[in-house]
């Protein structure tokens, strides 16, 4: 059951951080209306969960007349075309936990933010306000919503990822976001950039030993299948977004907006509810396909990589932006 509670909107360009509204639909019948949605997850994802919840709810409360073109798992590309896409407003609605631009994936600095709290005190700040004005100015797309992600984790074929020394030598594909690659490799990893499509093969083949994400995106690639070893190092808590065609969002009928506006603050207690009730089935798959879980020391892994982080930090988030991240955790 959904609690029906207001949500809060940051401002007229502002990110919906709350998790849900009280709206009232309005009466009458709704315009048809249709919308291309689209994820490059799996939709057994929490992600995936929350977005058919507002696929089938959207067509349902509108008698019919909205219907969402959902496509998951990279049907349309990769999360960059996606963005062009987006831009161009050949699709509508892109979710993804991958930042648009520098600003959103300041979220994936390794050991940095304590957790989703912290996350949710940045985006309903000021500094995401502009971020996310700049980001309608500059592409014509603005964050309407973001939701909690499981933590990333490590995977590898070779050894157990205990304590920061565990990582040296390893060969990892990281994600070319530069905070959290050079972060890794400053940590001792052999960082590798590759595109999430081939990680599986890359992995089967030893081109790479290892690869960090959540466990949903973990066992929804099946990647358990030719790892040995998932270490919980929880490095990243970076959320997912819920990117929207400015220009297209603003000429909705105003009530199809506050329908999807009312679906996706319930769309973000199913994606949460979806990563708590996953996570022991996640671990269980893993152990099943004969990978091991193993602990670690993450405070060793937080105090090893601050040092690291506060020398690059400012250099690949902006000083302000890091300043304003290290404040928001201290609170």
């Amino acid at each position: 059951m959904i609690n029906r509670r207001n949500f809060l909107q940051t401002g007229s360009a502002g990110i919906l951080t709350a998790s849900t509204t009280g709206y009232s639909l309005a009466q009458g019948a709704m315009p048809t209306t249709r919308i291309r949605m689209t994820m490059i997850v799996s939709p057994k994802e929490p992600l995936g969960v929350g977005m058919e919840y507002i696929v089938r709810e959207a067509e349902k409360r509108s008698g019919g007349a909205v219907k969402i073109d959902f496509f998951p798992s990279g049907q349309l590309g990769q999360d960059l075309p996606a963005f062009e896409q987006l831009s161009a407003g050949t699709i509508n609605i892109h979710a993804s936990g991958f930042g648009i631009n520098a600003n959103y994936n300041s979220f994936f600095a390794p050991w940095l933010f304590n957790d989703f709290a912290h996350v949710e005190r940045v985006l309903e700040s000021s500094l995401a306000q502009n971020w996310n004005a700049d980001l309608e100015k500059t592409r014509g797309v603005r964050v309407l919503m973001a939701y909690p992600r499981a933590a990333r984790q490590m995977t590898n074929s070779k050894r157990p990822i205990r304590v920061p020394d565990d990582l040296k030598g390893l060969k990892l594909r990281v994600p070319e976001i530069p905070i959290l690659f050079n972060a890794f490799k400053e940590l001792g990893a052999e960082t590798v950039a590759m595109n999430f499509g081939e990680v599986y093969t890359a992995l089967q083949s030893g081109t790479i030993e290892g690869q960090e994400n959540p466990l949903p995106t973990i066992v929804g690639f099946s990647l358990q299948e030719v790892q040995k070893f998932i270490s919980l190092t929880e490095h990243v808590r970076a959320p997912e977004f819920i990117y929207v065609n400015a220009r297209w969002w603003k000429a909705l009928d105003s009530r199809v907006r506050d329908l999807l506006t009312t679906l996706f603050a319930e769309g973000k207690i199913v994606a949460a509810q979806a990563i708590s009730s996953q996570q022991q089935s996640n671990i269980d798959t893993i152990k099943k396909a004969g990978a091991s879980i193993n602990e670690v020391d993450v405070a060793a892994f937080r105090a090893k990589a601050k040092p690291i982080l506060d020398r690059i930090g400012p250099q690949y988030l902006g000083a302000d932006t890091y300043s304003a991240i290290v404040r928001a955790g201290q609170k």
